[in-house]
């Protein structure tokens, strides 16, 4: 991403806000400086904080300081929202490397995690903006709902697509949002263009995820930085498996192994799933929804002009077009 930030030319700003990400882990204690310090050089892509100052561009002026602490916050409460996922999926790897709960321990990530929320809310405030506090608010809240609508996952098949949507829009689609309203917010945007890129942000959000999900299945794992089929094998319930199991599943294989997920199923028949998935039309239609509001992200950029209208077009491509 690092090319992308420079042809945008906003080289100077994320090395900014590296810089300050990295100058708020003080704590004295190593236990939760170390983890928060390792995640948030972990090379993560920045969409986010990318989105953050496109839409902080909007009306045209330079970026000021206070988009700088708005994007810290947006990918502090990412960063916070991915250390409990992974500490409630029990996931082993993350980019590559082992998640904080494997390389330290269960109660060091649960409290990184809560130090990162804590630093997020520390780097809003330093706006003094309260609409921009109710922004971050509103998508720390989300994300907490998105995340226990995974751990009670056990609603039947038949509203998987309406709890899978639920997830996807709190547990991702949301902190998009907010990235996009807190930059037009600190550009000095009206009311009306910090909806529509807020609304762009979270079509955005939902695309982004849906081939996330996708990639689970079909992605190389070298490229992934982690085993493919790791949603299936830790439970999880996505877009492609709800495809297959409503259009190519003629013998119900894959609807009594859905039922019975959480359980400690054999390997071979979770091998067998990942497989009739993979070859199913599943993925090929979940990538169709992610299409789809791509290009409802695409829509609501109608007012916006360029040069910030083409970057967004761009992030909204890479989303969608990406391998990982």
């Amino acid at each position: 991403m690092t090319e992308v930030f420079s042809r945008m030319g906003l080289a100077e700003e994320m090395a900014r806000l590296e810089q300050y990400l990295r100058g708020l882990v003080t704590s004295p204690l190593v236990l939760l400086a170390r983890p928060a310090v390792y995640l948030l050089t972990a090379g993560g892509k920045r969409l986010r904080a990318l989105l953050t100052f496109l839409a902080a561009r909007v009306q045209g002026s330079a970026i000021p300081e206070a988009a700088i602490y708005g994007a810290a916050a947006v990918e502090l409460i990412h960063a916070a929202s991915l250390v409990h996922d992974d500490l409630i999926d029990q996931s082993p790897h993350r980019r590559g490397r082992p998640t904080i709960h494997e390389k330290w321990h269960h109660d060091a990530a649960l409290l990184t995690g809560d130090y990162l929320f804590a630093l997020a809310a520390r780097a809003i405030s330093r706006t003094g903006d309260i609409r921009l506090l109710d922004y971050i608010g509103e998508a720390a809240v989300a994300i907490c709902e998105g995340e226990m609508s995974s751990v009670q996952q056990a609603e039947p098949l038949e509203e998987a697509l309406a709890q899978y949507t639920f997830k996807v829009a709190r547990k991702t689609a949301v902190l998009f949002e907010a990235a996009g309203r807190v930059g037009a917010r600190c550009g000095g945007a009206g009311e009306e263009t910090i909806a529509a890129l807020g609304r762009f942000g979270f079509a955005l959000g939902m695309s982004f995820q849906i081939l996330d999900d996708v990639l689970d299945y079909t992605g190389d794992e070298r490229e992934l930085g982690k085993p493919a089929g790791g949603d299936l094998r830790r439970g999880l319930i996505t877009l492609p498996l709800i495809y297959a199991v409503a259009y190519d599943d003629a013998d119900g294989f894959l609807h009594r192994l859905v039922e019975r997920l959480g359980d400690d199923l054999p390997p071979e028949e979770l091998e067998e799933a990942l497989q009739r998935v993979r070859s199913s039309s599943g993925p090929e239609r979940a990538r169709q929804e992610a299409g789809r509001y791509h290009r409802e992200a695409l829509f609501h950029l109608q007012g916006i002009a360029d040069p910030v209208r083409s970057h967004l077009e761009e992030i909204a491509r890479l989303a969608v077009e990406r391998s990982r």
